[in-house]
């Protein structure tokens, strides 16, 4: 397989769902968007929920590209755990609470790409234990509680404020609050 195509494929495909949803989008219409035949695009995937799921991995791909390469420029723990969420969750947050294309997107994320958000999920969790990782080496314990129990801590709260929060500075605050307990301030 032509990993190359495959990206273009996922690529286009993310903006097709983030543009009409999960549900309204059909094999069809990712074919079309990616140029290619709807046979050709059987050759990659062998039907929808297999092409969300990959759309969903490489997006959390994207993202974490994003944050990896902007953390440099950040200069504390905590400046870099904000900056990660900032990416991952918080300056589209708006974006998820008003469009029901990105609703739809995201409900369908937890149907039918559950593994698939779980892993990128991962993929952030390991980003935060070596910022986490850090701070630990250059203030001693950070806290009773490892590295990666405090990364998953942080990506599970995450996953529920983004259920209770209203908006961006709802879910920012609150993120904010958790580094202050996480991180001992």
């Amino acid at each position: 397989m032509d990993d190359k195509k495959k990206l273009h494929i996922l690529s286009v495909t993310l903006d097709v769902f983030f543009k009409y949803g999960y549900k309204r989008v059909s094999m069809n219409e990712i074919a079309e968007a990616a140029g290619i035949s709807r046979a050709s695009l059987y050759l990659y995937f062998k039907n929808k929920e297999e092409v969300f799921n990959a759309t969903i991995l490489h997006y959390g791909d994207i993202l974490i590209k994003e944050i990896v390469g902007g953390l440099p420029s950040r200069k504390t723990p905590e400046d870099k755990i904000l900056y990660a969420f900032e990416v991952w969750s918080i300056n589209n947050f708006d974006q998820s609470l008003n469009s029901p294309e990105v609703k739809d997107m995201t409900d369908s994320s937890f149907s039918f790409a559950q593994e698939a958000l779980d892993a990128s999920y991962n993929k952030l969790e390991v980003v935060l234990i070596s910022i986490l990782e850090s701070q630990t080496k250059s203030d001693g314990k950070l806290n009773s509680l490892s590295t990666e129990k405090l990364a998953h801590l942080l990506t599970s709260a995450l996953r529920g404020f983004k259920i209770v929060a209203k908006n961006s500075s709802e879910l920012r605050q609150m993120i904010k609050d958790l580094l202050l307990i996480i991180l001992n301030k």
